[in-house]
């Protein structure tokens, strides 16, 4: 581990991530005023969840590619462990609000494992990935096949778990990575588009299933939930339903339509809301910096993509790239999911906005990820090999 020098630092990713934490406290003090709540204990817990995230930034930059890897696997075991015990000892608040086990209380605060286990996750995939391609010189579809379906097997825990805790959203999240991390690892194209052409089918299986009678039997007794049929319904025509179903997304979307191209005046009245500061969170800033505020935004997601990027491929390391793509495209879809469903083009799926949703769990999780790729440039220099023991 060794203490970055002022020559080595990255400013210029550390800066959309310095900027995204000033939006964090800002979005998170209009969600409050707009819902006519006292902003200050508000506002002093984001800076608080904040600070800690800069805290974990500087911690992962301090770790090396090889030390991440060779310890990923007891990383992965702990957080499966984490995840197991929600089982028993969900928040029964949180339950009741989102009909998820994903909180777990601790005093007054909340913590939310799968946040966790998605740096897990990724760092260990990653690690199996690596030691395929070390061991496999010539590669084939028969042994491609071998790797998906010995990544898909590990893979297996986190699903289970995702599915007792009712975490549909969260389980895309982890579909997308391992998709792009089977993409960029050169996972043979002909294997590719099967993999891809049956979650088409299954996708379109599933949308049968919700807009049939037959189909919501089939798909009760599958364990799903009224709620989740609903979320779909209210996305495929969210106006036949604005009283009812799909109340949170109209509302959303009159609320973003409210600000204009610069965002409402002072004497606007709120549109009203639900879970403005988590879910709909996007819902501020477009009501508040209206159409153009809305893309500056967008377009500070997509420099700090753009920058992440860029540091993976400095490196000229594989691991290096693999994790910071795999990473990238997990939150490239957490983005595109929140933003989408808050302006009707996607269904809600309780998938929070990076940095900008309540919730500190998740700003640590992204910091620490951060901090992470922000060091790999200055440590994957003083390693031969990502696997070298």
């Amino acid at each position: 581990m060794k203490l970055f020098k002022p020559h080595e630092v990255n400013y210029a990713l550390i800066l959309p991530i310095f900027l995204l934490f000033l939006l964090s406290i800002a979005v998170q003090y209009g969600a409050s005023l707009l819902d006519g709540a006292d902003p200050r204990p508000v506002v002093l817990r984001q800076l608080f969840f904040c600070i800690l995230a800069a805290i974990a930034l500087w911690g992962g930059s301090l770790f090396s590619t090889t030390f991440l890897l060779r310890f990923s696997g007891l990383f992965y075991l702990l957080s499966l462990g984490l995840m197991t015990l929600l089982y028993w000892f969900y928040d029964p608040i949180m339950f009741e609000l989102t009909h998820t086990k994903r909180w777990m209380r601790i005093g007054s605060f909340t913590l939310q494992p799968s946040e966790i286990m998605k740096l897990a996750f990724v760092l260990f995939m990653v690690y199996l990935t690596l030691l395929y391609e070390k061991k496999q010189r010539q590669r084939t579809i028969k042994s491609d096949c071998l790797y998906v379906g010995k990544i898909l097997l590990y893979s297996l825990p986190t699903f289970l778990l995702m599915f007792m805790q009712r975490d549909f959203g969260t389980s895309l999240v982890f579909i997308v990575m391992l998709g792009a991390l089977f993409v960029i690892s050169g996972v043979h194209w002909k294997l590719l588009t099967a993999m891809f052409s049956l979650l088409a089918v299954i996708g379109g299986l599933l949308l049968l299933l919700v807009f049939t009678d037959w189909g919501n039997t089939i798909l009760f007794r599958l364990h799903f939930k009224p709620y989740q049929l609903d979320r779909v319904k209210a996305w495929a025509d969210p106006f036949a339903f604005q009283d009812s179903i799909a109340y949170q997304q109209v509302q959303s979307m009159w609320a973003i339509g409210s600000g204009g191209l610069l965002g409402a005046n002072a004497g606007h009245q709120s549109v009203y809301v639900p879970v403005r500061e988590s879910d709909m969170i996007f819902t501020v800033i477009g009501e508040t910096f209206g159409f153009l505020g809305s893309s500056l935004v967008i377009f500070l997601y997509f420099y700090l993509i753009y920058q992440i990027i860029f540091a993976a491929l400095r490196t000229n390391n594989k691991a290096a790239v693999y994790l910071s793509i795999t990473f990238v495209f997990g939150l490239v879809f957490q983005i595109f999911e929140n933003i989408g469903a808050a302006i009707g083009l996607l269904p809600l799926t309780g998938i929070p906005l990076p940095f900008l949703s309540q919730g500190g769990t998740a700003l640590i999780a992204i910091g620490l990820s951060l901090g992470i790729i922000l060091g790999l440039e200055k440590n994957d220099s003083h390693e031969k090999s990502a696997l070298k023991k």
